[in-house]
């Protein structure tokens, strides 16, 4: 058999060669168009061999994704095929900025699959050979998962020509694949030339599966026994699924006594996995010595609805211990309390005898209702086997002042259904109220006022011996109610143990004349319900001045009755009267006789006897002697103007000194004899 030509490159090549060694062409095109009726092989080039005509690759089929590169009419993109000679095959092109000329059309049919491990996913690509050769195609993923498989069938394609291949995605043995889209890139390359290429993305779906999630509880029975609280643990298993599945715990028993304890209320149980959840509750315990069996339902909800699992709880508790009631004691038992209102006590709550603990809540009581109280506290525990204290209060009004009363009393400790009581009593006394005790004083008790109305004295107030502070209003009264006193200050506050002061002023009218006076002014000191009363005795005297000056005025009386009596003269010449009345009775007297000159000096000698006899009269008790001597001077020194007027031969000058000297000493003399006799 002769050696075969390349049609292509004219190379030389063994005669059953399928493709050429130097360029690569495939060399069995005169055999497949004879067997198939064709068109003869394409001639040979050099040495006579001519090269078949092929017709450039038509457009993709309608419907189809077309990816790739569209490659020239040669291996290397040359027109015709001519210029240089593609690599050998099995040798890798080195990639440049993209796909080389050639590469082959990719349309992908079905760009979205579903793949479950049970059934692999086909995937439709439809591949066409742009150039004028036949050539193989090799199908791989790019950085699949590691889950994720291919299986190719083998792709060989003649010039120009394309063919729908199935490619079959499957997932390899080994762990659970979670629910998930991804995109699968696909690179469909040349075998003669691997710069010659085409990628295509496929959307692989693996849809969820599996079922809900298995719930359990462990342990499935619980026994408490005189305790009330427990725990158990959730487990969730989402083994057999392939997606995360998110559930809310919840429990519950028929009673709903049970209060349960979740970590979270929700939780998220990952695929292929489990999950554990310790879950805490309290139930109450059943009466001491009894039994009770409760059943706990736990669920878990998801979207379809919850998922149960029960538990069963078995609780017992011991026989009660026989408890002795509590007793209450009140110390101490007798309070006393002088002039206050209120008083502190201890409750002690003994339950040494008891096991177990007491709320008591403790009140106060007494049969007057006179009293009240309070507690500190008012509500608590009493501990088993302790004396349990509490602090008391009581509260009272105070007897009245200097009296005692005494209240009974019980303090009722109760814890709901039992009472138990202690008593006590509350002895209170009054001291005497403050006035009782307190002394009022006058200083000075006895006040001489001597001549004078006004004086001043102090008021005492002595508290030293009371208990309690003394407010008390001061006044003051006489007897005849005519001393007018003032207190500065009026009222005054006496502390206890102490002394208080207030100046009086007052005033008091004088006795008569040449009297002596004494009142009584009367203080008190009053509360508004007790008094205290003190006097002061007032002394007063008033002179009797006019006795002194009775006798000053006799004395001076006869003096100027002597005086005018021989010393100064009567008249200063005798003429005729120039009263017509005198010269009447002068002209009746005529016929006596009588001369001036023998009558004149006897009338001086008895006006001196009177002056002295008036003075004489000072030694008396009542002035009468002055009086008389004054009144005969009055009545002589007349009886001789009227001898002068009516004797004849008298006349009568103007009146000179002499005798009014002589009557004002006569009227100041009997004036001083009246004061004299003026005792009272």
């Amino acid at each position: 058999m002769a050696d075969r030509s390349c049609w292509n490159c004219g190379a030389m090549n063994a005669p059953d060669a399928r493709w050429c060694t130097n360029c690569n062409s495939y060399l069995g095109w005169d055999k497949e168009a004879a067997a198939s009726g064709g068109a003869s092989a394409p001639p040979s080039g050099a040495g006579g061999s001519g090269a078949a005509t092929t017709e450039s690759p038509g457009p993709a089929p309608d419907g189809g994704t077309e990816v790739g590169t569209p490659g020239g009419d040669g291996a290397d993109g040359a027109p015709g095929g001519d210029g240089a000679s593609a690599p050998p095959a099995g040798t890798t092109a080195a990639a440049g900025n993209g796909p080389a000329p050639g590469s082959p059309e990719v349309t992908v049919a079905t760009p979205e699959v579903t793949l479950t491990p049970d059934e692999p996913a086909q995937v439709q690509v439809e591949v066409e050979n742009p150039t004028k050769v036949v050539d193989g195609y090799d199908v791989v993923l790019v950085d699949p998962p590691e889950w994720l498989d291919l299986v190719v069938p083998e792709i060989h394609l003649m010039p120009g020509a394309s063919d729908d291949v199935g490619l079959t995605l499957v997932m390899r043995p080994g762990p659970m694949v979670v629910a998930q889209r991804v995109e699968a890139a696909l690179r469909i390359s040349s075998q003669e030339d691997a710069r010659r290429y085409a990628l295509a993305t496929v959307v692989v779906d693996v849809p969820r599966h599996g079922p809900r999630v298995g719930i359990a509880a462990n342990p499935a029975m619980i026994r408490l026994e005189d305790v009330g609280e427990g725990e158990f643990t959730l487990t969730l298993d989402n083994r057999t699924a392939n997606f995360p599945q998110t559930l809310n715990l919840s429990a519950k028993d028929p009673e709903d006594v049970v209060r349960f304890r979740f970590p979270s209320t929700t939780v998220e149980v990952e695929p292929g996995s489990t999950a554990e959840v310790r879950v805490g509750f309290t139930a109450p315990q059943p009466p001491p010595g009894e039994q009770r069996n409760r059943q706990l339902s736990v669920a878990a909800t998801d979207g379809d609805g919850p998922i149960a699992t029960t538990i069963t709880l078995v609780q017992s508790t011991e026989a009660a211990p026989v408890d002795v009631p509590i007793t209450v004691q009140v110390q101490p038992s007798t309070i006393r309390l002088e002039d206050a209102q209120d008083a502190e006590f201890d409750v002690l709550i003994d339950n040494r005898a008891g096991h177990s603990n007491v709320i008591v809540g403790l009140t106060g009581t007494d049969p007057e209702q006179r009293l009240s109280f309070a507690f500190t506290p008012a509500r608590f525990g009493a501990a088993a086997g302790k004396v349990t204290k509490a602090r008391g209060l009581v509260r009272a009004v105070p007897p009245p002042p200097g009296s005692q009363a005494t209240h009974p009393f019980t303090v009722v400790a109760s814890d709901g259904t039992t009472d138990v009581s202690g008593q006590a009593e509350l002895e209170m006394t009054s001291s005497a109220a403050a006035i009782a005790t307190a002394e009022l004083r006058a200083n000075p008790e006895r006040l001489d006022l001597g001549h004078g109305r006004q004086g001043r004295f102090t008021v005492e107030i002595d508290n030293r011996r009371g208990v309690r502070p003394l407010n008390v209003a001061i006044s003051g009264r006489s007897d005849d109610g005519a001393v007018r006193a003032t207190f500065d200050p009026a009222t005054i506050l006496v502390a206890p143990g102490a002394i208080g002061y207030s100046r009086v002023s007052l005033t008091s009218p004088r006795p008569p004349a040449g009297q002596q006076g004494s009142r009584r002014l009367h203080v008190t000191a009053s509360d508004g319900s007790q008094d205290l009363d003190a006097s002061i005795e007032i002394e007063q005297t008033r002179p009797n001045h006019r006795p002194a000056v009775g006798r000053w005025l006799i004395a001076l009386g006869a003096l100027m009755v002597i005086v005018g009596a021989l010393f100064l003269p009567w008249f200063d010449g005798i003429g005729p009267p120039q009263l017509n009345p005198v010269a009447i009775v002068q002209s009746i007297l005529t016929s006596s006789g009588l001369q001036s000159e023998f009558v004149e000096g006897p009338v001086r000698i008895l006006l001196v006897v009177l002056g002295v006899l008036m003075l004489l009269g000072i030694a008396g008790k009542d002035g009468g002697l002055s009086r008389k001597s004054a009144v005969l001077v009055v009545l002589l020194g007349a009886g001789y103007l009227v001898f002068l007027a009516v004797t004849p031969g008298m006349t009568l000058s103007a009146l000179d000194v002499g005798l009014p000297v002589i009557w004002i000493g006569a009227a100041v003399g009997y004036a001083g004899g009246i004061l004299v006799r003026m005792k009272d």
